[in-house]
């Protein structure tokens, strides 16, 4: 749970519940009452470039935060009439009835434009009939997006535009969620713009906090409309996500350039179909080339397919050259993203080099992202195929960037898979490639975790676990060559698909999962479960002799007696009127008596002789009096 006083802030600010968490929301007027600058930021196209001058407190402010797998963040839009929080969601009837599609593409935008300068994917997801915070998985639900963009008018405030709650965890499954709000008259490229708003809150959605330089666009209040990023706003995300980073081919200098491409002959030896899995475009304008040479058995039309579908945001053109570097075919949807492209071919030549290049469609953020390239030949005999020679092809005089000295073909050690391994990507916990980053999986008798692959012949996984109970424990990852290790290194136990490891309870177990036949493993699951406890040895009980103890009575000593002081009272005479003799006092009588009468009245007398038995209460009427007087 985060607190921060509402003056820092500048906006409205609050704990929506205790169980769901902070969000933020963006405000129209500035922090202390003064007219917000409206200025338009420059956009650079390779921002990671260039020295970020940014300072943290100021230029930006890290929330504590983040996506537990950046790879993957799924967004997604609910559809009306879900409750979203404090009012049904309308979002979509509203923006389809003022913008059409149009405003589809500036949450795409905006979501693009902080993937394209920090090392994380972003991918649309479906939505479902499910209410905000609904009970699921924080990241990578299957029933909806990670981060859900709704709206719905927000009672009467006409002071904030949108709010944002941080990554998980917040509540159930609100952590990234947005929430719009539609009475507001939001525009596309005027006041209120919708895709600066949007990129606002996304950068809360993504971790960060609100920055004290109104310049930025994660300032607490509008500023206007925004093309782009500043320093701050990249320095910050880059501080929580790393900035982008080149893809397993290219830090081996393969792919750069149509000199060094990215050999994927070898995948079409014994099978038509290749992928290059986890490539990826890092900034706006890159280029990264494959080549292939046709195998004997080839023969018709073939197709060249990048897909960025459920990869990332990037909108993909593929093209195919010959070894002339004439082109063949292209493909590619400037108006999508997260989309696929295939480039179809008529015909093929067996022992032909061919080229093939990807880049974004568009010279803006949608053309930075991960993919996959995939090249499909014709279905003919592959099972056995004669040696395919390697030409040296003759170039022709081309202009830049064609090459114009023969290609070096490198066969990259990255993953170049075949069909039977097409999936071979880096899984979620790619980054356990040493014991220091091991993946910890907690603390039980019995686990298991699906999803995992080794992408290249090289890469190593490590997990850590600790048991409850000592005994016998079965490590099962199929395909794979495991070895336990102790907390220092040492080696357990180790085996081929299964081994079987004795564990003292308590301890802190590392596995580590490696290729067993130095080829990439698409996809392995990894199960731990105890077989056999571990049995112990009762120690012998030995009853304890009962020896009484001695009764010693405890010795009786009266206690002393002090008699109380006798303090008289203190005698307080009576007035005057009450001191009648002790002896007389049973003969006195309460009589009544009517006031004396000038001259007497006869009733006078007879009242007054006469004796009362008891005392009788007169009413006021009569005006009488109480008296006491003698009867003898």
């Amino acid at each position: 749970m985060v607190g921060v006083s509402q003056w820092l802030l500048g906006e409205w600010s609050r704990i929506g519940r205790r169980d769901v968490g902070f969000r933020l929301g963006l405000k129209i007027g500035s922090r202390r009452g003064k007219t917000p600058k409206r200025k338009v930021l420059a956009f650079y196209d390779a921002l990671e470039d260039r020295a970020l001058m940014a300072t943290v407190g100021y230029d930006y402010i890290l929330s504590g935060f983040k996506w537990a797998n950046p790879s993957r963040i799924t967004y997604s839009f609910p559809p009306d009439g879900v409750m979203w929080e404090a009012g049904k969601n309308v979002l979509n009837t509203t923006f389809d009835t003022k913008f059409g599609n149009a405003w589809q593409g500036e949450i795409a935008r905006a979501l693009a434009t902080w993937q394209s300068v920090a090392n994380i994917n972003i991918v649309p997801a479906p939505d479902g009939r499910y209410d905000w915070n609904s009970l699921g998985q924080s990241q990578g639900d299957s029933k909806f997006g990670d981060i859900r963009i709704g709206g719905y008018p927000f009672g009467g405030n006409k002071k904030t535009l949108a709010q944002a709650y941080f990554p998980p965890p917040q509540g159930a499954t609100a952590g990234g969620d947005v929430q719009i709000n539609t009475s507001m008259s939001f525009q596309i490229n005027g006041q209120y713009d919708l895709f600066s708003v949007v990129l606002h809150e996304t950068g809360h959605s993504l971790g960060l906090n609100h920055s004290e330089n109104a310049a930025t666009v994660m300032a607490a209040t509008y500023g206007g409309v925004r093309s782009g990023l500043t320093d701050g706003d990249i320095a910050g995300i880059q501080a929580i996500y790393g900035a982008r980073k080149l893809d397993v081919y290219q830090s081996q200098g393969l792919g750069l350039s149509a000199n060094l491409p990215i050999d994927l002959t070898s995948g079409l030896v014994s099978t038509n179909t290749a992928t290059a899995g986890g490539a990826s475009l890092t900034k706006i304008g890159d280029v990264e080339w494959f080549s292939f040479v046709a195998p004997s058995y080839a023969s018709g039309s073939w197709n060249v397919t990048a897909g960025a579908a459920n990869v990332s945001m990037l909108s993909p053109e593929v093209s195919v050259y010959d070894a002339s570097m004439n082109l063949l075919a292209r493909a590619g949807d400037p108006s999508s993203w997260s989309s696929d492209a295939t480039a179809a071919v008529s015909s093929i030549v067996p022992g032909q080099r061919y080229y093939v290049s990807v880049k974004g469609t568009t010279s803006d953020v949608f053309s930075v992202g991960a993919y996959n390239l995939t090249i499909s030949l014709p279905k003919g005999s592959p099972s056995t195929p004669r040696p395919t020679p390697t030409p040296t092809p003759t170039p022709n005089p081309t202009p830049n960037p064609w090459p114009t000295t023969p290609p070096v073909i490198v066969s990259p050690t990255a993953p170049v898979v075949n069909s039977n391994a097409v999936n071979a990507l880096p899984d979620r916990f790619e980054s356990n490639d040493v014991i220091g980053a091991a993946t910890r999986i907690g603390r039980s008798n019995q686990f298991s975790v699906t999803g995992l692959s080794l992408h290249s012949a090289t890469d190593v996984d490590y997990f850590m676990f600790q048991n409850a109970t000592a005994g016998t424990f079965q490590i099962v990852a199929s395909g794979a060559a495991i070895q336990v290790l102790n907390p220092r290194g040492g080696l357990v136990a180790q085996g081929v698909g299964s081994v079987n490891a004795s564990v003292p309870r308590n301890a802190t177990v590392y596995v580590r999962v490696v290729s067993a036949n130095s080829a990439p493993l698409s996809q392995y699951g990894l199960s731990i479960a105890l077989q056999s406890q571990a049995r112990q040895t009762p120690l012998p009980r030995t009853p304890l002799p009962r020896t009484p103890l001695p009764r010693t009575p405890l010795p009786r000593t009266p206690l002393p007696r002090t008699p109380l002081p006798r303090t008289p009272l203190p005698r307080t005479p009576l007035p005057p009127w009450f001191a009648l003799p002790r002896f007389a006092l049973h003969r006195y009588a309460l009589r009544l008596v009517a006031p004396p009468t000038n001259p007497p009245r006869p009733a006078h007398q007879e009242i007054a002789a006469a004796p009362l038995p008891e005392a009788h209460w007169i009413p006021r009427a009569w005006n009488t009096r109480m008296r006491l007087v003698a009867t003898g």
